[in-house]
């Protein structure tokens, strides 16, 4: 059994057992890792709070047939500005399962972690008036680093789409004018037609429009 390190974003869980849970995570190297937490629903247990989604933790992992075990886990961060604030909450929720689902065949995105903790970074903060304009961005984004980079003559239509591909998170949170609904709208009917997976987190993202 080879042991090895990994810092990871949880990503999801689900139950196993009566007091394990499966973990979905994210690791640094953008590869998706499922494994499993011992004891993770016993009240106390040490990997109960790491167990959540938004948490990121550097853990130490032992390698399985089907799913890793993780041994041992120190957080890193877990993002409580999200978990508190229901429209943050939901916002990050669909960036969680955009991740999960473009790397579930255990394909690796290059800067898939680092892009999608900047966003959770700024998501924490950011004005409420913009959480929109950086779930579009986050899909933009994330679209084009999987083949579906918006062509020259849409981005010449429609300018703000092309900006918020271009920008930062950060420089999308400091912008003034408050997000285009329908911007948002049209990038969640591409996301959905071009992921075979009927996404869940994004469902009910617009139903809370």
């Amino acid at each position: 059994m080879r042991t090895y390190t990994a810092t990871v974003l949880v990503l999801g869980k689900t139950k196993l057992g009566e007091t394990d849970l499966i973990l979905t995570l994210l690791s640094s190297e953008d590869r998706q890792i499922r494994a499993v937490a011992k004891g993770a629903r016993k009240p106390g247990a040490k990997l109960c709070g790491l167990s959540e989604p938004f948490t990121v933790f550097e853990g130490k992992f032992h390698t399985g047939k089907s799913l890793d075990i993780t041994a041992e886990a120190r957080a890193l961060e877990v993002y409580a500005g999200i978990r508190s604030d229901y429209d943050r909450l939901m916002a990050g929720s669909v960036a969680l399962e955009i991740a999960a689902q473009v790397t579930n065949d255990g394909d690796t995105v290059p800067r898939l972690h680092a892009m999608t903790c900047a966003l959770l970074d700024t998501l924490s903060s950011a004005p409420e008036a913009q959480l929109q304009s950086l779930v579009t961005a986050y899909l933009l984004k994330v679209l084009a680093m999987i083949g579906y980079s918006p062509e020259y003559e849409l981005c010449a239509r429609n300018e703000r789409l092309a900006w918020l591909l271009r920008n930062t998170f950060e420089e999308v949170a400091n912008k003034e004018a408050c997000s285009n609904l329908s911007d948002l709208r049209q990038v969640m009917n591409f996301t959905e037609k071009h992921l075979p997976a009927k996404l869940k987190s994004l469902s009910c993202y617009r139903k809370s429009l």
